[in-house]
Formats: structure tokens, sequence, C-alpha cells
């Protein structure tokens, strides 16, 4: 079922203009900053306070990558692939 979701969250990414695309792309760097906040980032990954945010952002989906068990589409990918 959750791979029905991410299929269905991409077609609907998909759709979107790429200004809503952004916006979506802040929305979910938020939430990783929360997902991160209550995990505990491999020493040599963790995000500085003065670090650039989107390294930080990718610092935090590596770690997410890492953890990931479930055999889909983690969500990292899919975020690198809106990217190209």
């Amino acid at each position: 079922m959750a791979n029905s979701t991410l299929d269905q969250a991409q077609r609907l990414v998909d759709q979107l203009t790429p200004h809503e695309q952004v916006r979506l792309l802040a929305y979910l760097t938020s939430r990783l900053a929360q997902v991160g906040t209550t995990m505990q980032p491999p020493p040599l990954m963790a995000p500085s306070k003065t670090a650039d945010p989107w390294e930080t952002f990718f610092q935090l989906g590596e770690a997410l990558a890492a953890t990931d068990t479930s055999e889909g589409e983690i969500l990292t990918a899919a975020v690198w692939a809106m990217r190209r």
C-alpha cells in the first residue's frame, strides 16, 4: 500500500507547476528537518548550525536513506529524480 501512495504522490507532483514544486520542496525540507531532529545522525553527517540549508537538506536525506529498510523507492531517490 505504501508504494501505491508513493506512486499517487509522484503522479500529483508531475502535475504541479515548477513554482508549486518549489513550494512542495520547501515543505518537504521543513518536514525532513523535523524528522532529522528526532533522529541521531551519524557523527560525520551532523549538520552544522552555519551549514548551507540545501547541504543540510541533502545530509538529512542521506541519513534517512541510510536508515530506510523498505523495499520501495525511498524519498531521497524521489527527490533526486525530481531535481533532474
